[in-house]
């Protein structure tokens, strides 16, 4: 993923456009599409984690599409600091929105946090990573489990598999196969 240049930007609607356009004039049209996903289930949800928060451009979207409660995590949140936070933390604040950032591992016992409706799940790339993550986050994610890169990343798309097997209360819901492509877990009434 680039690092987009924002110094620019006044607020969270014009960083989030630019980011999204960086993102994808660098990677290819389709590179957000989880962030299409987040907003489509997202309308059913009123909160929301992400682990892999970056420079903050899936946040920027979740804090745009509806939820009440927004919280990134990242074991770095030297990018989101520089360009996102002040703008986020006005937008949220103007909008009744309570965010929450937490630089911590995504594994780590301190990126454990309150019961969520949906989790993103952008960090390292690596199964057993993600494995530990759906391990840690899993059990406190009432609705979806949205993951980027598995198209990409074969191993991941298989991890979240693998994690239906182990809990059947979740299946695999979308996924999409295009660029980088993502998967959307959800968990069965």
């Amino acid at each position: 993923m680039i690092n987009v240049e924002l110094g620019h930007v006044k607020d969270v609607v014009e960083f989030y456009k630019d980011i999204r356009e960086g993102q994808e004039g660098e990677h290819g049209d389709e590179y957000c599409q989880q962030h299409d996903a987040i907003k489509k289930f997202g309308a059913e949800c009123e909160s929301y984690r992400e682990l892999g928060t970056h420079q903050g451009g899936t946040l920027a979207n979740a804090l745009l599409s509806g939820f009440t409660y927004v919280e990134g995590v990242d074991i770095d949140m030297s990018r989101y600091h520089r360009f996102l936070k002040p703008h986020a933390e006005r937008y949220a604040k103007e909008n009744g929105i309570q965010l929450k950032i937490v630089q911590t591992d995504s594994i780590g016992l301190g990126s454990i946090g309150k019961a969520v409706d949906m989790l993103l799940i952008d960090s390292l790339h690596k199964a057993f990573h993600m494995s530990q993550e759906l391990q840690l986050h899993g059990p406190s994610t009432k609705k979806y489990i949205v993951a980027h890169d598995t198209w990409s990343c074969p191993e991941l798309h298989k991890c979240l598999e693998d994690f239906c097997k182990q809990y059947p209360e979740w299946s695999v819901h979308e996924r999409g196969t295009v660029n980088v492509g993502y998967t959307v877990l959800k968990k069965n009434a």
